[in-house]
């Protein structure tokens, strides 16, 4: 496991010698995952939930025949880390505080559900990924997020980035174009399927500039920063999921998470 302690909205690298093995899968937090061969071992990549519990805890990787057969299962301990996560306390204005309702909620959460319902296979990325803009980042990952003085009701599921509007959107590495469209609350959107499990998503954008199964290199041009949807100005809100969960987009620029 690398690492083998790892945080909410983190992501963690598993791979498997299992000689003579076809196939591997990973259990882990209740679903399971085929992992993939390359090289003489099986891999994959998985991500802790924001709302995962601290404390110890285990994964089980089985190892099958071609023909079925468990070959042999076992354990892993892996650790559930504390970290620091601050709060943005963010002001709405009437016409901006009017876009959170239930309804909205409802259409992001199945807009949602369509985008992570199938993920690519293999692996398109082979090194760091790059951040998408060019700007300071204005909100970290994982913040708890309290609007107009209002309890902490969710926490920040990307990493926000400050650049001019129509500032040009670059993909933060190789991928396919999944998704192309609009959403409620994040407004003009693009997900990039990076196979193996992980997608990115680009945000609030003023204009999209690629189509649904275009194949794009890290850097291409993917669209403009807006300030569509749910925006107090202009910025790029960047998302990085594993399986569909969130995790921390800015790890990825400095870890590789490659076997």
């Amino acid at each position: 496991l690398r690492p083998a302690e790892v945080g909410p909205g983190e992501a963690m690298l598993v791979w498997v010698q299992a000689p003579g093995a076809v196939s591997v899968t990973l259990e882990f937090r209740g679903a399971a995952y085929t992992l993939l061969p390359d090289g003489g071992i099986f891999w994959g990549v998985v991500g802790l939930p924001l709302s995962a519990a601290l404390g110890p805890d285990t994964l089980t990787v089985s190892a099958h025949s071609s023909a079925g057969e468990l070959l042999e299962s076992a354990q892993t301990a892996y650790e559930v880390i504390a970290l620091d996560r601050p709060v943005d306390y963010i002001e709405l204005t009437p016409d901006q505080a009017s876009v959170l309702t239930a309804e909205a909620g409802e259409q992001e959460r199945a807009l949602r559900a369509q985008q992570f319902a199938q993920f690519d296979s293999g692996r398109r990325w082979n090194t760091l990924f790059a951040r998408p803009v060019i700007g300071p980042v204005t909100s970290e990952f994982g913040r708890g997020r309290s609007y107009n003085g209002a309890p902490v009701t969710s926490f920040h599921s990307g990493l926000d980035f400050g650049a001019e509007e129509g500032s040009a959107v670059g993909a933060a590495a190789p991928g396919r174009v999944d998704w192309v469209g609009e959403m409620p609350i994040r407004g003009v959107t693009v997900i990039v399927d990076h196979g193996a499990g992980v997608k990115t998503g680009y945000h609030h954008l003023q204009s999209a500039a690629v189509t649904v199964g275009q194949h794009v290199q890290a850097g291409d041009p993917i669209g403009a920063v807006g300030e569509s949807g749910l925006a107090t100005g202009p910025h790029l809100h960047w998302e990085l999921t594993v399986w569909g969960v969130n995790v921390d987009p800015l790890t990825w620029t400095i870890v590789d998470f490659t076997p």
